[in-house]
């Protein structure tokens, strides 16, 4: 049988630059409204982190989540320069434009956490930290969301999930498939785009998508359209390695044993597989 597999790559339009957020005795954001509400949908590009996805909305709405960078000095060393420290971001909309900006405490001064992406009942915050404690790089985080809004403990996803190098891009699909990029498996090259089943306080082992979603470049995320079989990812697999988002279509098995999620029936079986796994012990109580 001969694998179907289409490729359409359509740049990413809109792109976009946000002014840094600035965290003084209240949260002032330069442009904050415009930057917001400017957000392209499928994220946009940095020329200093490539690929940034774009902000994490609620169902109904009322509440955007969203990272930034800006420079700080470090905890130690009086010479030392600046580095760059990505911050989460909590945004409400109230009369149809964005305000109430807040600076979440997801992780302890001077580390990074970027990527936030907010459950479909809005209850938990997924985000990616280099936090002291991180298995390696970057890994993937979960946080409750309590009723007024703060957040409860950071919890690090994992060894079924984190590894010694970078996990970055956590996206949600149907409110219990999560995909992520990793590049410290043993992929297709780059990043990898990769997907675990979670519910709380529980996980399934993370599985590659296989050769047919991920590229030997950099996969960075993932939508799904299982109506239409097909898939949208946002890779650098394009010319000079410009990143573009591609249509996939995943409707045939593959002619390998790789392990994939494309497919109808492996798709499936990742939604259905029982979870008896626990996070791992809390890493960041506020």
């Amino acid at each position: 049988m001969t694998r179907s597999v289409i490729y359409i790559l359509t740049p990413i339009i809109g792109l976009f630059y946000m002014n840094q957020v600035e965290a003084q005795n209240s949260i002032k954001v330069k442009k904050s409204k415009e930057a917001i509400e400017s957000n392209n949908p499928k994220g946009h590009l940095s020329t200093l982190e490539g690929y940034v996805p774009s902000m994490s909305v609620t169902k109904d709405g009322k509440t955007a989540y969203f990272s930034q960078s800006n420079e700080q000095k470090p905890l130690y060393g009086v010479f030392s320069k600046k580095e760059m420290i990505h911050e989460v971001y909590r945004a409400e909309k109230i009369n149809g434009e964005w305000s109430n900006i807040t600076k979440l405490k997801v992780c302890p001064k001077y580390a990074s956490a970027k990527h936030p992406t907010i459950s479909e009942d809005g209850k938990r915050l997924f985000f990616a930290s280099n936090m002291r404690g991180s298995y390696g790089k970057y890994d993937i985080y979960v946080a409750d969301i309590k009723a007024d809004g703060s957040l409860g403990v950071s919890k690090n996803l994992g060894p079924k999930v984190n590894t010694k190098e970078d996990e970055l891009y956590p996206n949600l699909h149907n409110g219990t498939l999560l995909f992520f990029a990793s590049e410290g498996r043993d992929g297709f090259g780059g990043l990898d785009l990769y997907a675990t089943q979670v519910s709380y306080n529980s996980l399934t082992t993370s599985v590659n998508l296989g050769s047919h979603i991920n590229s030997s470049r950099d996969d960075y995320a993932i939508q799904l359209n299982t109506k239409k079989g097909e898939s949208y990812v946002v890779s650098n697999r394009g010319q000079n390695h410009t990143i573009e988002q591609i249509t996939v279509a995943y409707r045939r098995k593959p002619m390998d044993d790789t392990m994939v999620a494309y497919s109808n029936e492996n798709l499936k079986s990742v939604l259905d597989t029982k979870t008896s796994n626990e996070y791992t012990s809390t890493s960041f109580d506020e």
